[in-house]
């Protein structure tokens, strides 16, 4: 029943709608990983700004993935949604990279004053009190140091190195699926304007110029 089926895409057509695709998945992805560094967070202690960030970054490539479908009809906004949209993942790999290294080092603070903290109550026969924890992170902390984290920041770490694999594996699929673009429009040419009547009696008054035949001189 082909009657039910329509038209063929073009070959830019299917190009453009294929990095368009890999964009929604993109996004889809930043925006599930978003969700899993909420839910594994422990309640209170939620990284408000990596989420947030997280979260732009998903609407950002599903806005691009929208744009490059319109290079039919509005040629720059679909253009800057496929360079865009190419140039951005791995713009994104970088800084996921970036600030899982940071949460990462925050980890290993963590840990390493944790069990110092552990052993401190260990040694005093002390209980694991708020008091308890304060005073100890109080003395431990440098005065030119930073604080120390409050809660050990290593699965928010593992969801940006997540991020940064996928952020990496979008941007070689971009690459090898780089759409055809479609030629530019060819500027309008004006008509040229019909001659006046004037005009054609003067050019039908007008005789041809006959040059001579050298051959009838005699």
């Amino acid at each position: 029943m082909r009657f039910l089926k329509g038209p063929p895409l073009s070959n830019q057509h299917q190009s453009v709608s294929r990095v368009a695709v890999v964009m929604f998945l993109y996004s889809a992805l930043i925006l599930t990983f978003g969700i899993m560094a909420y839910v594994i967070t422990p309640a209170g202690q939620a990284p408000v700004f990596a989420i947030v960030a997280i979260c732009i970054a998903a609407v950002v490539m599903a806005a691009m993935g929208t744009m490059s479908l319109m290079i039919h009809k509005k040629r720059k906004v679909g253009m800057i949604g496929i360079h865009l949209g190419l140039f951005l993942p791995i713009v994104f790999a970088g800084i996921f990279l970036w600030r899982a290294g940071h949460n990462y080092r925050d980890s290993g603070v963590y840990g390493y004053f944790e069990n110092a903290y552990q052993a401190d109550l260990k040694d005093r026969n002390a209980e694991d009190t708020t008091a308890n924890r304060d005073s100890f992170l109080s003395g431990a902390k440098p005065e030119a140091g930073k604080d120390i984290p409050d809660h050990d920041k290593g699965s928010l770490g593992f969801i940006l190195t997540m991020l940064f694999g996928v952020s990496v594996a979008a941007f070689i699929v971009l690459l090898l699926s780089r759409p055809k673009l479609p030629p530019k429009p060819a500027p309008a040419v004006a008509a040229p304007e019909p001659a006046s009547s004037s005009e054609k009696a003067d050019t039908a008054s007008t005789p041809e110029s006959v040059e001579d035949d050298p051959f009838s001189k005699t």
